[in-house]
């Protein structure tokens, strides 16, 4: 039994580094991200030079955005997290021209987030935020498509 002491203590020790990363894999945080893309819609009265009052885009799933000819935009998402640990959810939009479908996209402008929500428990939450990109003004009625970006950090499952 002198024997039994040590050797349960040696491996133990042995053992804490490999139960202290499991332990921590859980919390170690990685970035995951959902994609999305709608085609344009126009929305409004067309004025004399065919330029609508405003673009819509329905990404499906209670996620849509707007875009006005000033280059303000919004975008509604509601977002599902799956399990009981927390993660945080940011919802964003880029714009851009391309073909029908979106297809062959050239984007205007980089994923712009406008929501940080933190999730837990299963938790479906509603995402809504804009911004104002004026330098989408010039291309107004060239733009075809949108693409709605959902980033996670954490425990995204």
């Amino acid at each position: 039994m002198r024997h039994a002491l040590p050797r349960t203590t040696l491996m133990l020790l042995l053992a804490t580094p490999v139960l202290f990363a499991a332990a921590q894999d859980p919390f170690q945080s990685k970035t995951t991200y959902s994609r999305a893309q709608a085609q344009a819609r126009a929305i409004g009265n067309v004025s004399v030079v065919l330029r609508p009052s405003q673009l819509s885009f329905d990404f499906g799933g209670a996620s849509r955005a707007s875009l006005s000819p000033k280059g303000e935009w919004n975008v509604e998402a509601r977002v599902h997290h799956n399990g009981l640990l927390c993660a945080d959810y940011s919802v964003g939009v880029r714009f851009g021209i391309g073909r029908p479908g979106c297809s062959n996209v050239a984007w205007l402008t980089d994923v712009t987030y406008v929501t940080n929500q933190r999730q837990c428990n299963n938790a479906t939450v509603e995402h809504s935020g804009g911004d104002v990109q004026p330098r989408l003004e010039d291309s107004f009625t060239q733009i075809s498509c949108a693409e709605r970006v959902t980033r996670c950090v954490g425990l995204c499952k």
